[in-house]
């Protein structure tokens, strides 16, 4: 059983290496890999630390202590029906969220959150197009350098550990959902289109932006990647953080670097979404 399991990883590890250094070799022939030749201003952010810190306190202190208000009702809901519970949290979280993340852009320039959103010189329907285009081009690049590296973790963790992977939390909330239509649309919109344009819009347009200012763009997109790995890190997936961690910072350095390369939000958000939009596919359509 061992012997097996460990050989399923070698063999997805080379496949996915193979398919990596290939798709990057073809897109480093057509010249993706080069930045655009744009003038990039430093960005005049009101407070961007404790926008970002307190975006994170939103997520992780304000909504928790919310649900602990509610007492009685929760542990009874726990008890009846966990899946409601969990889209009662994936509900206020989004609602909390959004609405301090409105109020936290009131407070910036006109001309600061243009510049966050996309280049002056690139708002053009033909602009938003393209870098949705390129959002979705990018995730052939990416897919299997990401999960090769994922692989290699898990790799590495079953051999010191005798461990497999703990299906994750968004994995057993979304087949939890799909038992129910109402849920499931719930959940569909969260992980699809909220949580892509959310955290695009904080790690990449508030964080990655500050950063860049701060360290240079190199320093700025590794320390960035870091802490949006880290932000999905949940005790309840033992083991299985380590392969997670290291491939959403995978991810996050190809979502900075097509921030920064197309000057836009949308191109990191469209790759973040097709990135949820197939795995999704593969959890409802194909996990057993």
């Amino acid at each position: 059983m061992r012997e097996e399991i460990l050989h399923n990883f070698f063999i997805m590890g080379i496949l996915f290496a193979f398919l990596g250094i290939l798709f990057s070799w073809i897109a480093q022939k057509y010249h993706f890999f080069r930045l655009k030749d744009l003038p990039r201003p430093p960005l005049h952010m009101n407070y961007p630390i404790g926008g970002i810190l307190g975006y994170l306190l939103v997520f992780f202190l304000v909504v928790p202590l919310g649900m602990r208000l509610l007492g009685g009702v929760l542990k009874e809901l726990l008890e009846h029906s966990p899946i409601f519970l969990m889209t009662l949290m994936q509900i206020l979280a989004l609602a909390s969220t959004v609405t301090y993340l409105f109020l936290f852009s009131l407070m910036q320039p006109k001309e600061t959150l243009q510049w966050i959103w996309i280049h002056p010189k690139r708002f053009r329907i033909k602009c938003l197009f393209e870098d949705f285009g390129m959002g979705i081009l990018t995730w052939i690049i990416a897919f299997p350098v990401v999960v090769f590296t994922s692989q290699c973790v898990e790799f590495f963790t079953y051999l010191l550990t005798g461990v497999t992977g703990i299906e994750q939390v968004a994995i057993r909330y979304l087949k939890m959902a799909s038992e129910s239509p109402f849920l499931l649309s719930v959940a569909l919109f969260a992980i699809l289109i909220a949580a892509p344009m959310i955290e695009e819009y904080v790690f990449r347009g508030l964080l990655l932006s500050y950063l860049k200012q701060k360290l240079g763009f190199k320093n700025g997109l590794l320390l960035s990647a870091l802490i949006f790995s880290l932000f999905h890190f949940s005790p309840s997936q033992g083991v299985s953080n380590f392969a997670l961690i290291a491939s959403l910072f995978v991810l996050s350095l190809y979502l900075g670097f097509l921030y920064e390369r197309q000057a836009s939000l949308i191109a990191p958000i469209a790759l973040h979404m097709t990135f949820n939009s197939i795995s999704v596919m593969r959890i409802l359509l194909f996990s057993s």
